[in-house]
């Protein structure tokens, strides 16, 4: 007959491992969503005859400038 307690250790290691994985994604995709929000800043800035042409642009950049 099995261990159940080895069982139990198996299917918590791997939940954490589920859980760090989730995490270091978390973490990734929110670097990458302040690099595109940085990035559309400075493009807005340097090309003010983009601004107006997509809503939810102006808003990201508007929003950057008001947190800074």
């Amino acid at each position: 007959m099995a261990d159940p307690t080895s069982l139990d250790a198996e299917l918590h290691a791997t939940e954490v491992e589920i859980d760090l994985e989730q995490e270091r994604l978390r973490t990734l995709r929110n670097n990458i969503r302040t690099r595109h929000s940085l990035a559309l800043h400075e493009l807005l800035s340097e090309r003010e005859d983009l601004n107006g042409v997509h809503p939810l642009a102006d808003q990201i950049a508007e929003s950057l400038r008001w947190s800074a």
